[in-house]
């Protein structure tokens, strides 16, 4: 959308691969330019943030402020909301539910603690239902609490990938 703080970057179509969950860092290394996918969103849709809304993201409390905040994974309200409703369900803490729910293993994300933020510019994102974290070489599994194991995440929970987030 034309007068988005982030137009320029919703046209670069690396965006988006990342945003479906492909590591594009080792692109150029590997054999036949081959990148894996793991994790993301499964099919994105191009969405319109909404002006004064508020968004949420769960971030690792042992980063700096800025890597807590510029990462690209957001989520609106209403889906914060689920997660919260899940944890007496399921009888786990809100960042174990968010870790299940959102497909987020502690090797990328410890997942401890949650940022906002209200939008004061007109903004875009790739929105969309989250796709399980696989171990392959992108995702390890080497964490301990991981032991391994694969995220399925959960498709009744919409995501967001705001490209180039530590650009704002």
């Amino acid at each position: 959308m034309a007068g988005c703080l982030n137009s320029d970057d919703m046209q670069k179509l690396h965006w988006e691969l990342v945003a479906k969950g492909f590591d594009l860092r080792g692109w150029f290394g590997s054999p036949r330019g081959a990148v894996e996918r793991t994790g993301g969103i499964e099919a994105p849709w191009r969405a319109k943030l909404r002006l004064g809304q508020t968004y949420f993201r769960f971030a690792d409390s042992k980063r700096t402020t800025v890597q807590q905040i510029s990462g690209g994974w957001w989520i609106e309200y209403e889906q914060l909301m689920k997660l919260i409703d899940w944890c007496s369900t399921a009888a786990m803490t809100l960042s174990q539910v968010a870790r299940h729910q959102l497909a987020v293993p502690w090797e990328w994300n410890s997942a401890d603690m949650i940022c906002f933020g209200v939008l004061t510019a007109p903004m875009e994102a790739f929105e969309g239902r989250g796709r399980p974290a696989a171990v392959n070489t992108v995702y390890k599994g080497r964490n301990p609490v991981d032991a391994g194991k694969s995220y399925a995440g959960n498709a009744n929970v919409l995501q967001l990938y705001i490209p180039n987030m530590e650009r704002w």
